[in-house]
């Protein structure tokens, strides 16, 4: 009885402790952890404003502006956190007086490299025409971005023929968006063919096409499937990005391309 009496007394104080500390038994199902839930997949907003101008804009409001020829249509004034890139000084890549009072960083026509956070940005010296890169002063650049997930090329006015070892080499593989021009800008080329051959070079999961013609539209859109976009931005999900390149017509011409071409318009 002496036994049984200490053995009750024993395990009320274990009780009354445990209930001091405020610890409770927890069933072992409760300690199994919740799922990670899946991150939010990437995206990256395109606006595509005429001849080869592109603004690429990050969730966190980080722009890149491309080839800007025409300051109003950007989708709002420059800021000093925007990176101006320009492949090359014509007057449809170019607005002197845009750039010089641009207040970010910028690369104006000129093969270098620039980082900034977790942008990365080469120039490549590239040609115009179908004729030798001049190492000195290239007449076109090509940007390689890699940019909030994204790898971005932008061919400016390449008239190439062919990309070369070293270009293909500097850009590498796995590029989710390319815009690049369609129609010959190099005058080299009367079947407008070469510009295909860059771009399966380049290859794209995306395409965007910048310089552009009802040919050379028509043509791609025969060997690559196509949709349109009638809004002046689209925001691109990287998970929905396919292997095989698409092409994406963006522009004021975009609508008229896609009945031509019977092609849906993009749900982005």
């Amino acid at each position: 009885m002496r036994t049984s009496r200490w053995t009750a007394l024993l395990a009320s104080a274990a009780v009354a402790l445990a209930g001091c500390s405020g610890v409770t038994a927890t069933p072992t199902a409760a300690l199994t952890a919740s799922p990670t839930p899946d991150p939010t997949p990437a995206t990256l907003t395109v606006a595509y404003e005429g001849n080869c101008q592109v603004e690429l804009i990050a969730p966190s409001g980080q722009r890149i502006l491309i080839d800007v020829y025409d300051p109003t249509q950007l989708t709002s004034p420059a800021k000093d956190t925007d990176i101006l890139l320009t492949t090359h000084t014509h007057s449809d890549h170019y607005l002197e007086s845009f750039e010089q009072s641009f207040p970010g960083k910028k690369i104006t026509n000129k093969t270098t490299e620039l980082n900034v956070g977790n942008i990365s940005i080469k120039s490549l010296a590239a040609s115009h025409n179908d004729t030798a890169i001049d190492p000195v002063s290239p007449s076109n650049h090509i940007f390689v971005i890699e940019f909030d997930g994204f790898k971005i090329v932008h061919g400016g006015s390449i008239g190439q023929l062919q990309l070369t070892p070293d270009q293909l080499t500097a850009i590498g593989g796995n590029v989710d968006i390319a815009a690049m021009a369609l129609v010959n800008v190099g005058g080299l080329d009367p079947k407008d063919q070469k510009a295909m051959d860059v771009i399966k070079q380049v290859n794209p999961k995306l395409l965007i096409p910048t310089h552009a013609s009802l040919d050379t539209i028509t043509a791609a859109g025969k060997a690559l499937s196509a949709t349109f976009s009638a809004n002046k931005t689209v925001t691109i999900p990287r998970d929905q990005l396919t292997a095989q390149t698409r092409m994406l017509m963006m522009g004021r011409m975009a609508k008229n391309y896609g009945v031509i071409l019977n092609a849906p318009e993009s749900k982005w």
